[in-house]
């Protein structure tokens, strides 16, 4: 009798994961394309627009591209930052010249982040190499001349950390695993909050598992760096995109893993947070963008099996995965939200989304290792709630 409740109890948790599994992976899940307006691809980039930040004074949006990260790439992909211009309507991106002392063959940018002071663009940028080296380095850009001037690369230990781990997810493992830079978000010209990304690989596809948020103090004195880093969250799912409120009060994360957000309240030294909504979404949101109006917008992925496979193979052609925009405006206490859809492809147009961005009437839409897409936005209902 024992052994017959033992092998039942044995069969439910078998069940139960293979249930949860199921949900994770979206098995259940189709997406039905529809759009704001005239879409395009954009002319000049097809190895990624993992990320972009906007330069709102310029009209200008800086773009990653060429990520080297979930799986190896083709030998033709290099990685770049490019210039869209929303001032032109011309769907084209131009490679943004960069100078200083770094090697360009082990320069693969991932998240970015910018600061303006006293007139001055610094470009914060999450960049790996070939040996899954991270650093973040700090680049000043000129307006004039469409160039980006190295200014310091900063490496440290917290960059890729280790945690040894027992973690059922496809396959039992019990080993040491790596924790990598992920996305960024600048507070001020001497502090920012990174986001740490811990993955398993596999032969088919990769398995985003765990990552971590801790936050680094840079303190700028003339051209050093003093160190201090100080964690904000030491163990949660799959924190991916972070992103900062306009008034820097409060703390935005996408948790891929479990297809919700999360909302933080930040203390004054930015050194502490309290959670204050989860807002479930059914879906695995990346980065954001925070528009003029105080909308989030997110890139993500609906359904996530398509992604992972799509993500094992960037470059063949053959597998892509499908996309998904949301704008998301929250209530003055953020306690309540509403969640509207502008944007939904298949996977043909653009594979896999992982940023939006939405200026001026117009949506740019990156993907993490294919297209960049550009979109009008004619139906109202778009940006109204």
């Amino acid at each position: 009798m024992l052994s017959k409740l033992i092998v039942l109890a044995i069969l439910a948790a078998i069940g139960a994961y293979v249930f949860r599994l199921t949900l994770y992976l979206d098995v259940h899940k189709r997406v039905y394309n529809h759009k704001p307006g005239p879409c395009r691809q954009i002319e000049g980039i097809m190895h990624g627009s993992e990320d972009i930040v906007v330069i709102e004074s310029e009209g200008i949006a800086l773009i990653s591209s060429g990520i080297f990260y979930m799986s190896p790439r083709a030998e033709n992909v290099t990685g770049n930052i490019f210039l869209y211009d929303f001032n032109k309507s011309e769907y084209k991106v131009e490679p943004v010249t960069i100078k200083g002392d770094l090697d360009r063959s082990n320069f693969f940018p991932h998240g970015l982040s910018h600061f303006i002071v006293d007139g001055k663009i610094r470009l914060f940028v999450v960049v790996h190499s070939k040996q899954f080296e991270h650093s973040i380095m700090l680049f000043d850009y000129d307006k004039n001349t469409k160039t980006l001037t190295l200014i310091k690369i900063i490496k440290n230990d917290k960059f890729v950390r280790y945690v040894k781990n027992s973690i059922f997810t496809f396959y039992l493992l019990t080993s040491s695993y790596p924790l990598y830079l992920s996305d960024l978000m600048i507070l001020s010209h001497y502090q920012w909050i990174n986001s740490l990304l811990f993955y398993i690989t596999y032969n088919i596809n990769y398995c985003y598992c765990l990552k971590r948020i801790f936050i680094e103090y840079w303190l700028i004195l003339s051209d050093y760096f003093n160190q201090d880093s100080h964690w904000l969250i030491r163990a949660t799912s799959s924190p991916n995109g972070v992103i900062v409120d306009r008034k820097k009060e409060h703390l935005i994360v996408s948790h891929v893993n479990e297809e919700i957000i999360r909302v933080y309240k930040m203390a004054e030294n930015y050194r502490s947070l309290s959670l204050v909504s989860e807002v479930p979404l059914l879906t695995s949101s990346d980065n954001f963008y925070i528009d003029e109006d105080g909308a989030l917008w997110t890139g993500a992925h609906p359904v996530l099996k398509n992604v992972l496979y799509h993500l094992g193979y960037c470059d063949d052609l053959q597998h892509y995965g499908p996309s998904q925009v949301l704008r998301i405006v929250f209530s003055p206490d953020w306690l309540s939200w509403e969640v509207t859809e502008p944007y939904v492809d298949d996977g043909r147009q653009l594979s896999a989304s992982s940023v939006a961005v939405h200026f001026r009437k117009q949506l740019l839409i990156g993907s993490v290792c294919r297209q960049l897409v550009h979109c009008d936005i004619i139906h109202r209902s778009t940006i109204t709630n």
